[in-house]
C-alpha cells in the first residue's frame, strides 16, 4: 500500500535543477570549446611562425648555394669585397666566410665542396620573419582573443544565471496558479491535472467529492472572514484524515475533492467518509462559541482509467444523493437511491445523541 500511496502527489513537481541541465552542459561545452579554442589559437600561430621561418630559411639557402657557385669562379682576392656586395642584395645578414658550420641557434652555414675556397663555409644570420611577426602581433592580438572568448562565457554564465532565475520564477508561478490562494491547497486546474495523470496510470485510485452543509449561515452571521477563516480550518481537517501523499483540492466555495488510494476500497472508503464527517462536525475553533458546520460526500470507488470530467461527474452526482439525505451523509457512486435510504437509517440507529447522520454502503 506504501509504494502505491506514494505515487499520488500533492502537486506535479518541477525540477529546475534537471531543467536547467542541458543548458548547463552547454555552457561547459563552450568553457571547453573556449579552452581548445584559446590552445588551438596559440599553437596555430606557433606553427605559422615556425612554418614561415622554415620557408624562409630554405630561400636564405638557395640564394646563399647561387651565391657560392658565383664565388668559387672568382680569384682569391676578389672574393670578400664580392660577398659584401652580393650579401644584402641576397638578402643574407652578416654573409661570411668560416672554417667551421654555424653554431649559433639562429646561424645558418653552407658549405664550399670546390674551388680554392674548398673546405670552407658560407656563413650568415638567418632572417626570422615568423618570429618577427609573432613576437610583434601575439602579443596583442593573442590577449585580444583570449578577452573576446572570456566575455563570450561571461555573457554564457549570466545567461545560465539568467535562465535558472526564471525557471524558478516560472515553476513558482506555476505552482501558485496550481494553489488555491486561501488555503494553500491544489486548486481545480492541479485536479484536473492529476487526475489525468493517475487515470492514465496503473494504480486504483478512489474520488470523494465532499461539500460542507450549514455553510452559508456563517457568511450571512459572522461576514466573510469568519467565512474564510472556517474554511482553512475545515481544509485542515480533511487533510489530516488523507494519509501522506494522498490529494486534496480545493475547487471552489466550499468545496473539495480528494484523490484516495484504500487497499479494502469499499471498507476503507467508508470508514475515511465517517472520519472526514466526524472531524468536521467539531465545533470550529477559528469562529468560537458554538458553531460548527456539517459535510456531506461523493464517491467513486474505481478512478483508475476514466476521464477527470467524468470521475468528477460522478461524484457530484453521487454527492448530490448524499445532499437530498439531509446532509452529513456519504454515497457510493452507483449505489441506488433504495440503497441509500437504508444505509442512512441504519447509521441513524447506531449514531450517538447530537451525532452526524452518516450513511454507509
Amino acid at each position: 500500500m506504501d509504494a502505491k500511496s506514494n505515487k499520488i502527489r500533492t502537486l506535479p513537481e518541477t525540477d529546475p535543477v534537471k531543467a536547467l541541465a542541458p543548458i548547463r552542459r552547454l555552457v561547459l561545452a563552450a568553457f571547453v570549446g573556449a579552452f581548445l579554442a584559446g590552445v588551438f589559437l596559440v599553437a596555430s600561430a606557433i606553427h605559422v611562425m615556425q612554418t614561415t621561418d622554415s620557408l624562409s630559411m630554405t630561400e636564405e639557402r638557395a640564394r646563399a648555394a647561387r651565391i657560392a657557385d658565383l664565388l668559387v669562379e672568382l680569384p682569391q682576392d676578389q672574393v670578400r669585397p664580392a660577398m659584401e656586395q652580393l650579401g644584402p642584395i641576397a638578402g643574407l645578414k652578416g654573409l661570411a666566410l668560416a672554417q667551421r658550420p654555424a653554431q649559433g641557434e639562429f646561424e645558418q652555414s653552407l658549405p664550399l665542396l670546390s674551388g680554392p675556397l674548398g673546405g670552407q663555409f658560407l656563413t650568415w644570420t638567418a632572417d626570422r620573419p615568423g618570429l618577427f611577426l609573432f613576437t610583434t602581433f601575439a602579443p596583442s592580438r593573442v590577449p585580444l582573443m583570449l578577452v573576446l572568448i572570456s566575455v563570450v562565457l561571461a555573457c554564457l554564465v549570466a545567461m545560465l544565471r539568467h535562465v535558472r532565475r526564471t525557471e524558478t520564477e516560472r515553476i513558482a508561478a506555476q505552482r501558485q496558479a496550481l494553489r488555491d490562494h486561501l488555503t494553500g491547497l491544489p486548486n481545480r486546474l492541479a485536479l484536473e491535472g492529476e487526475l489525468a495523470r493517475l487515470a492514465a496510470g496503473e494504480w486504483n485510485f478512489s474520488v470523494l467529492a465532499l461539500d460542507l452543509d450549514r455553510f452559508k449561515p456563517i457568511n450571512d452571521l459572522f461576514g466573510h472572514h469568519a467565512g474564510d477563516l472556517a474554511l482553512i480550518e475545515v481544509a485542515q481537517r480533511l487533510t489530516a484524515q488523507l494519509l501522506p501523499g494522498e490529494f486534496l483540492a480545493r475547487i471552489g466555495g466550499d468545496e473539495f475533492v480528494a484523490i484516495v488510494h484504500r487497499d479494502r476500497q469499499r471498507a476503507d472508503l467508508t470508514r475515511l467518509a465517517r472520519d472526514c464527517i466526524a472531524a468536521v462536525a467539531t465545533p470550529l475553533n477559528a469562529v468560537g462559541g458554538n458553531i460548527s458546520v456539517g459535510i456531506s460526500l461523493g464517491i467513486v470507488e474505481d478512478g483508475l482509467g476514466h476521464p477527470a470530467q467524468t470521475l468528477l461527474k460522478q461524484a457530484d452526482r453521487a454527492l448530490y444523493e448524499a445532499k437530498r439525505l439531509d446532509g452529513g451523509a456519504f454515497c457510493f457512486a452507483g449505489d441506488s437511491r433504495t440503497e441509500a435510504q437504508e444505509a442512512t437509517l441504519a447509521n441513524i440507529a447506531t449514531a450517538l445523541p447530537g451525532g452526524p447522520m452518516i450513511q454507509s454502503a
